[in-house]
């Protein structure tokens, strides 16, 4: 499993203010939970953002330094801004390393489906994480799937996953994680059939009906023209 490193600094001030001045010089309000107490921290944006790129899509373990303590922890959850992409806010957790933690650990598929390989089928994640109960040291950074097996109109539940060494799944156990399906074909969508003589005019309202034509159902008859005079 992949460890990183980050460090942070403490921060005294909370609110909008503060925070939108932190992020204008170029540091990310972040905070910290766990048995030591809520601690307001800030990170520099460039380096959460290396971080981040080192880390991937994986579960991984941080070493934390805050103001020159060491301290093992996780990141829970981060905002990021919808056109900059900047880290707006991160939720960092402490983990203890001799005490069970939680986590949700990413999905890896490993293998080619019977299913899509030979019957036409498409495979699809579901669940994208998988919840898990460990010890610190045991944190996968994915829990690996084989679909080799896996047949057109078969799923993947959450209990039929093999566990890693030292790992529990919590939550539901019967929650779908990859499903295979047949290949849905596209129905061709049915053009309305044209009536000849019956084009719309450019005002949009229709066109009068070619002579001879009966009426439509429902329509009243049309008045019978004048007579010519003799």
């Amino acid at each position: 499993m992949k460890q990183l490193n980050l460090t942070v600094t403490s921060r005294e001030l909370n609110g909008r203010g503060p925070s939108r001045r932190l992020r204008i010089a170029g540091s990310i309000p972040a905070i910290i939970y766990g048995k030591s107490g809520n601690q307001s921290v800030s990170v520099a944006q460039e380096a959460f953002r290396d971080l981040m790129r080192a880390k991937g899509n994986a579960t991984s373990l941080i070493d934390l330094s805050v103001d020159g303590k060491k301290m093992l922890s996780l990141i829970k959850e981060f905002q990021r801004h919808p056109i900059t992409q900047k880290f707006l806010h991160i939720d960092i957790m402490e983990i203890d390393p001799s005490s069970p933690m939680s986590a949700a650990v990413p999905v890896r598929v490993k293998g080619e489906a019977h299913g899509v390989k030979t019957e036409g089928g498409t495979l699809a994640i579901v669940s994208q994480t998988i919840n898990v109960r460990c010890l610190p040291k045991d944190l996968p950074e994915f829990i690996e799937i084989d679909v080799t097996e896996l047949k057109v109109n078969e799923s993947i539940h959450v209990g039929e996953v093999k566990a890693p060494a030292g790992i529990t799944f919590s939550g539901d156990l019967k929650r779908v994680v990859i499903v295979c399906s047949e290949m849905a074909e596209e129905e061709a969508a049915a053009e309305p059939a044209a009536v000849a003589g019956a084009a719309p005019a450019a005002d949009g309202t229709a066109a009068p009906a070619a002579a001879g034509a009966a009426p439509a159902a429902g329509a009243a008859p049309a008045a019978a023209a004048p007579a010519a005079k003799k």
